[in-house]
């Protein structure tokens, strides 16, 4: 059955708040929950682990409540114990504010949390965890998104976004909210046919020519591709001499990106920060990145490296590799 909804204040949609993973296939050391709150800090997991994991050609999803309870007459005024036909959009907390990470469309959402399935679990340290669900749809119905491509921000701060619950039924009638809607539902459809929002890619700067050596010349380019095909205008201030490379800017951002290029793979490569940039890393870490990209003039890959304040490190989120820091003392030395 294709998806239908109907626009505007009457499309039935939820927002739930997951913590941050990239496959949500259960727990392992390439998919770690992050930025999960106090649940996840104590006990290293959310019930959400496997909302993605398919079981029996389906999908069930776990959604942190306070009550245990979806109060879904507010999706649907005649609803009894479920409500069908919802699109219900994953969203987590990262480094670049709160994200769509996946939904599931056609979804059926339950008032009670629902009992554990029989082999539906995941390990974790050796423990077999069967989680309850409340919400479910047909496996062919969810859609993840890839990790580097988590640009859709939800404004949760915003009135009618739900800053402060678990659950945001967005059915306020504020006009922002209901153009929101309409652009999420636009949003789906448009990735699920293989176009990453958003739809107008941002600009990237023209190389600067007086860069002399090859592998920092590819590095620039693929950050600046990186960044704009997530929707940032870029622009270079590489001459500027002001700690970064690059400045990416979105309507709500502004991003400070520090650029190195290396033909090591990305498996212990090291770098070099100069005095300059490593200052600028720790004075404005809010919203400087570093971004390295190994194998520059082979395969480049793009390692985004964002502070965790949580972590006290910096940590790339797609690939959960982080990066140690060793601080060199230098002196200048004179021939007498």
């Amino acid at each position: 059955m294709a998806y239908q909804a109907s626009k505007g204040k009457n499309m039935k949609m939820l927002l739930c708040n997951v913590s941050w993973m990239k496959y949500y296939c259960g727990v392992t050391s390439d998919d770690i929950p992050r930025h999960g709150g106090a649940y996840v800090r104590e006990h290293g997991f959310g019930h959400e682990a496997i909302n993605f994991l398919p079981y029996h050609g389906m999908v069930y999803g776990y959604v942190q409540l306070r009550t245990g309870t979806i109060s879904i007459s507010r999706l649907d005024s005649a609803a009894t114990d479920k409500v069908d036909n919802v699109l219900v959009a994953w969203r987590a907390r990262s480094s670049r504010g709160s994200v769509i990470v996946g939904w599931y469309k056609n979804a059926t959402v339950y008032r009670r949390l629902q009992n554990p399935l029989k082999g539906r679990s995941f390990q974790y340290r050796n423990e077999r965890i069967n989680p309850r669900w409340i919400i479910s749809a047909r496996d062919s119905d969810k859609y993840v998104v890839p990790p580097h491509r988590r640009s859709f921000t939800v404004p949760v701060l915003h009135k009618g976004f739900g800053a402060q619950t678990f659950v945001s039924f967005l059915d306020s009638n504020r006009q922002e909210v209901i153009a929101f809607k309409n652009k999420l539902h636009a949003y789906t459809l448009s990735v699920e046919a293989g176009k990453y929002f958003p739809p107008r890619p941002g600009t990237k700067p023209p190389l600067d020519q007086v860069l002399k050596l090859k592998i920092e010349r590819a590095a620039i380019e693929v950050a600046a591709k990186h960044y704009s095909d997530q929707g940032y205008d870029v622009i270079s201030v590489e001459r500027d001499h002001v700690g970064y490379d690059l400045e990416a800017r979105s309507k709500s951002d502004k991003l400070l990106i520090e650029v190195k290029g290396t033909n090591q793979p990305a498996d212990n490569a090291t770098i070099n920060l100069s005095p300059n940039e490593y200052q600028k890393s720790k004075s404005r870490k809010r919203r400087y990145r570093i971004c390295i990209v190994t194998d520059a003039l082979r395969s480049p890959q793009v390692n985004d490296f964002l502070w965790d304040a949580e972590e006290n490190i910096w940590r790339d989120e797609n690939t959960g590799k982080s990066l140690m820091t060793e601080e060199v003392v230098s002196a200048n030395v004179t021939i007498e």
